[in-house]
């Protein structure tokens, strides 16, 4: 629901109702919202997470990237595909909430995922730009309904890739 619907319409009277469970019992397990919005978070980095070693296998950079920005696609692609949980999550809860600390972790394995690939260091340019392309190519295909533009992007990283990875004369 805080994918599909958005955190702030979510409400606790919803979430109990949906789950069948008493309030008691959500009280049990989370503090409140916040505590559970978090969890549900981290549960999103904990299955991004496992995207991510798996592509760590492959050896080339080009490859590696291109990899990720396929299953991008194919989310973008499939039905109720609401763009990035992290960036959404991002816009709707606060600097202070235990789930910001979660938005901001799935940035960094992002970005060590990509320096990784490119073997430089998580604030080199190229990650920069890398980071954008997934952020605009996420957000784009999700206001227009439009996976393809992840495929633009997949052609983007390409080049970004490329270019990080030749030998600097």
């Amino acid at each position: 629901m805080f994918y599909h619907d958005g955190i702030n319409v979510t409400g606790i009277d919803r979430i109990i109702a949906r789950a069948g469970v008493a309030k008691a019992s959500l009280y049990n397990n989370f503090e409140g919202k916040d505590e559970l919005v978090a969890a549900y978070l981290r549960a999103s980095l904990a299955r991004f997470d496992e995207l991510l070693a798996g592509l760590a296998a492959i050896d080339d950079p080009v490859e590696r990237l291109d990899a990720l920005f396929a299953d991008l696609e194919a989310a973008a692609a499939a039905p109720g595909f609401s763009g990035c949980p992290f960036a959404n999550a991002a816009v709707e809860v606060t600097r202070d909430a235990p789930a910001h600390a979660v938005v901001v972790a799935f940035y960094d394995h992002l970005r060590a995922f990509l320096a990784d690939a490119l073997e430089t260091s998580r604030g080199d340019e190229a990650v920069r730009q890398l980071v954008v392309c997934y952020d605009g190519a996420m957000s784009a295909a999700t206001i227009l309904s439009d996976p393809a533009i992840v495929g633009a992007a997949r052609q983007l990283v390409a080049d970004v890739a490329r270019r990080a990875t030749q030998p600097r004369p």
